[in-house]
């Protein structure tokens, strides 16, 4: 049916009949926009929970206490979430070094991911997890690990790979403080060298 088809037959409705189609016309064209819209402010909503609220590149971060600088954090990206819970993620991964008072190193914690939920002083850190202890020159390697950032505490309950001068050794978790005075795997088993003089 030609434009011109339709025309003619509205032409030939009576004005009663024109307004009602009018009417209708212009109720489905209402129901359409009422329903788009609402669909898309449900969908910018949804969009809108998932996006941080901040979002922080190549972030430097350093640490003092009393004055002595102890830790320093480097990472790619720092997402903040803020809406319904408070949220640091770093999806790109997370490079820590612990620092003794005379600022040489003491030890420096490597991973793919990092969170920390409600501001608080439990970080998760889990994939490719490595830790290096300078002083002692062992490498520790796990999937996951807490770190309780005010006690300085490192733990993790899943399988640690230890790597030294004098082996290679296995366990089922680790407990250690962040200046790494302090190591315990749990369940050590593999082979290590022990020096008789020790």
């Amino acid at each position: 049916m030609s434009i011109d088809q339709v025309s003619n037959s509205i032409k030939k409705l009576s004005y009663k009949q024109q307004v009602h189609l009018l009417s209708a016309g212009v109720l489905v064209f209402l129901l359409l926009f009422v329903s788009c819209s609402k669909e898309k402010n449900t969908q910018t909503k949804h969009a809108d929970k998932s996006l941080p609220s901040q979002v922080v590149k190549n972030a430097h971060l350093i640490r003092s206490l009393g004055g002595n600088v102890d830790i320093e954090l480097t990472a790619p990206c720092i997402e903040i979430y803020s809406r319904d819970t408070s949220l640091m993620c770093c999806p790109q991964g997370i490079d820590i070094t612990f620092i003794n008072p005379d600022m040489t190193k003491k030890a420096h914690l490597k991973a793919d991911y990092a969170i920390n939920r409600n501001n608080s002083n439990l970080y998760y850190i889990k994939d490719n997890v490595q830790i290096i202890d300078f002083e002692n020159q062992d490498t520790f390697y796990c999937t996951d690990l807490y770190w309780i950032k005010d006690s300085a505490l490192l733990r993790t309950d899943l399988p640690v790979r230890r790597v030294s001068s004098s082996g290679t050794d296995f366990g089922d978790g680790l407990r250690a403080t962040d200046t790494f005075d302090s190591v315990r795997i749990k369940n050590p088993h593999g082979t290590q060298l022990v020096d008789e003089n020790q």
